[in-house]
């Protein structure tokens, strides 16, 4: 057999060690690629067509029929570690091949007889989009932060992303570690994180291109998603060195990178880890800054106090201010002088967006689109792009 198969595995430490050294010694046509944390990191490398098969622990609680027929689209077979007695439910789910965890021979024989049916190194389905090539330059990162109170960072990060890809290469990244939203707004499945992929793999040594791309997911052509955390309690997996190493390397992935930040404490941090890690790493690394604040009484109270942390704490770099969802029933029949002379008490001279209330936007979320894209055209969507337009000779 000439053809060599990349293998992927995640088992129990009981058998991982064994089940790798019999691979090993099939050299001639199956090789060890990555051993993986969980399911995602899975998912992720047969994604990125570095393995077409995978050794599986049965018992894992993420290994559904779901994730099964995201790993048959791309053309990985999968192996079960499973008891005989765990078959009949394993096959219910869409495995193909159960081998016991204890013979390691009879993972290897059931290995060799998956390869009949795969691809070496599967590609991408054809219905997904090539990955873009690296930009011949670094790209821009582009930080969307802003008040807490939901002013709509979110809506904001995506629409600017999804406009930025019309003209280039554009990565969207949901790196609000307090609320992660960006896969749930854009109707995307949430089977994988993959900050979490890119911040486990920035933990054991430096990030490329072809890293961002499997952890990332085809949105349109120009647009690729990096998904956030499954659930907010696991934001410890992202400390500060990991997400300043990941904006490193979107940079040097995309012409365009735009990543959505959670609100912070404005409090200073103790030592040790801290919720606020992830977005004061972005804020830290980032080539533009975004600060979103709800045009009303209160949002723009808080404006006011991250303008004050940020003129203390912050680093000299281009700040746009998008006051959204500005309608005159909270603000007045003259929203925008009223608007100038609160945000000029504490930002004179600093110019700010306005992205009025549009039911277009309620109206995008439903279909699980984001601004810019197809069909989504509104007086929002029009505020962004035009806000996109100004920014262009300087991106």
């Amino acid at each position: 057999m000439s053809a060599v198969h990349g293998v992927v595995i995640l088992a129990d430490q009981r058998w991982e060690a064994p089940i790798i050294q019999a691979i090993q010694s099939r050299s001639d046509c199956l090789a060890i690629v990555r051993r993986c944390a969980d399911l995602a990191e899975v998912i992720a490398a047969a994604r990125a067509g570095i393995a077409d098969l995978a050794v599986i622990d049965g018992a894992d609680p993420d290994l559904t029929s779901d994730a099964l027929a995201s790993l048959r689209s791309v053309g990985m077979s999968v192996v079960a570690l499973a008891p005989h007695e765990e078959r009949s439910r394993l096959r219910s789910l869409g495995v193909v091949s159960v081998a016991a965890p204890g013979s390691p021979d009879q993972v290897v024989n059931s290995l060799i007889a998956a390869t009949r049916n795969v691809r070496v190194h599967a590609a991408p389905s054809d219905e997904q989009p090539p990955p873009p090539p690296p930009p011949s330059s670094p790209g821009t990162v582009i930080a969307v932060w802003g008040t807490s109170g939901a002013p709509g960072r979110t809506t904001i990060a995506s629409g600017l992303a999804a406009i930025l890809a019309r003209s280039a290469p554009t990565l969207l990244v949901d790196a609000d570690t307090a609320n992660p939203t960006i896969a749930h707004l854009l109707g995307m499945p949430v089977q994988a994180s993959g900050l979490s992929i890119l911040a486990r793999t920035a933990s054991r040594g430096p990030l490329t291109p072809q890293d961002i791309n499997a952890a990332s997911v085809p949105r349109s052509e120009g647009l690729r998603v990096v998904t956030g955390l499954v659930t907010p309690h696991r934001w410890r997996e992202v400390s500060r060195p990991s997400i300043e190493t990941i904006v490193g390397a979107l940079r040097l992935s995309a012409r365009y990178c735009v990543v959505d930040v959670a609100s912070t404490s404005l409090e200073k941090t103790a030592r040790g880890a801290n919720r606020d890690d992830a977005a004061l790493g972005v804020l830290e690394r980032a080539d533009r800054l975004v600060i979103v604040a709800r045009g009303d009484i209160v949002g723009i109270n808080r404006l006011s106090f991250v303008a004050r942390w940020w003129e203390e704490h912050g680093r000299d770099l281009p700040v746009d201010i998008i006051v959204n969802r500005v309608s005159t029933d909270v603000i007045g029949p003259h929203p925008v002088p009223s608007l100038q002379a609160a945000i000029g008490a504490f930002m004179p001279h600093h110019l700010f967006h306005v992205v009025d209330e549009d039911a277009g936007v309620g109206r995008a979320a439903l279909r699980g689109k984001a601004l810019g894209e197809k069909g989504t055209r509104c007086a929002a969507s029009d505020a962004l792009e035009a806000i996109v337009e100004q920014w262009m000779p300087t991106l």
